[in-house]
């Protein structure tokens, strides 16, 4: 809770941008006003969906500071609650300390990213214990920030029985969320919203930032389009599933949650520095549920050092402007982590080093 209150004063001080066009969208929502134009009252543009706007209407309410530390506390809450749901007390121990750093950059800058984070942990805890209604909720709301995780609907495999429920669910909640706006707005501006949030997200679909499409640019000198790179990661992070015979172990289904968390950035052709918290989450699981040898503690350190480290105030600025922002270092760590991730899903043993909790 302290790093929590120390990082929302910082960002409060500052009177964070992300967190004015947060607030700037809700008003422009509840005034029938585009939300995808230019503001003057911000840098950027808004991104996130009239659902969202709409979501955040309470916290855009409350006084700056004040709105700052609720908003910071729903993310970190969401993270840290997240983990503990799905990993053992040791377990979860383990991925916060890991997940740590990441968090307090997402909190400093007042992103999103740790409450998707969150958001997916926690989606997949709920279907471990079969409770679907909530596990929908809270993939359509993590979708309706930003739309990668979507892919999370795939932790419903997992209990093919139990999948038409998972569906009617999800017709049902995906229906309210998109129609939820209407209660501030007419129908044909909410229209109007959509397809300008659409427009919007197809503006900048070849942006590369910290993704792999960036490391495909930047070490080939190619300019490829994105879409085959992200189906390409989409049809690795998936195949797995192939596994039947896995489903049923718990450290399986782990992993399977970890290599989704990294994939949501390391594919993202939005993803920026603070986006990682949600990779990280996805290295936090890895590494609690795997055997500590030496091999995986090296990795680790790698991951802190150029992912975590690298953007920080403790990496020297003239390694952060020469070479870790140039090259975007801190994508190749959490990519090893994934390849690693998909390697172990396709052993022909899995093991299961670590207890997990119960799912009851």
């Amino acid at each position: 809770m302290v790093v929590i209150v120390v990082a929302s004063m910082q960002a409060a001080a500052h009177h964070n941008n992300n967190f004015v066009i947060f607030r700037t969208g809700s008003a422009n929502l509840l005034a029938g006003r585009d939300l995808y134009e230019r503001q003057a009252a911000h840098f950027d543009y808004f991104m996130y969906s009239p659902t969202f706007a709409l979501l955040f209407a309470p916290i855009a309410a409350l006084p700056f500071g004040v709105g700052v530390l609720v908003w910071n506390a729903l993310n970190g809450g969401a993270l840290y609650w997240g983990l503990g749901r799905v990993l053992s007390a040791k377990q979860a121990f383990i991925a916060r300390s890991v997940v740590l750093l990441d968090a307090v950059g997402s909190m400093q800058n007042v992103q999103s990213n740790a409450l998707i984070a969150g958001l997916i942990i926690l989606a997949f805890a709920e279907l471990e214990r079969r409770r679907e209604g909530r596990a929908v909720a809270a993939i359509c709301v993590a979708t309706l920030i930003k739309i990668f995780p979507i892919i999370a609907g795939a932790f419903a495999l997992f209990r093919p029985w139990r999948l038409p429920r998972f569906l009617l669910w999800t017709i049902a909640i995906g229906a309210l969320l998109l129609a939820a706006p209407l209660m501030v707005v007419s129908p044909t501006v909410l229209w109007q919203e959509w397809a300008s949030w659409l427009a919007r997200n197809r503006a900048v679909a070849e942006m590369r930032n910290y993704s792999v499409m960036e490391q495909v640019h930047i070490w080939l000198h190619v300019d490829w389009p994105n879409w085959p790179i992200q189906l390409s990661g989409v049809v690795v992070a998936l195949a797995p599933l192939a596994r039947f015979p896995h489903w049923n172990s718990p450290r399986f289904r782990l992993l399977f949650l970890a290599s989704v968390l990294m994939f949501c950035v390391l594919f993202n052709h939005k993803a920026e520095s603070p986006s990682f918290v949600i990779a990280l989450a996805g290295v936090a699981i890895w590494f609690a549920t795997t055997e500590r040898t030496r091999f995986a503690w090296g990795v680790l350190a790698i991951v802190i050092l150029v992912t975590s480290l690298s953007a920080s105030d403790a990496m020297p600025e003239a390694l952060q402007q020469n070479v870790f922002m140039p090259y975007k270092l801190k994508t190749l760590p959490v990519l090893l982590v994934w390849i690693l991730t998909q390697i172990e899903l396709w052993r022909p043993r899995l093991s299961a080093p670590f207890p997990v909790p119960s799912t009851a």
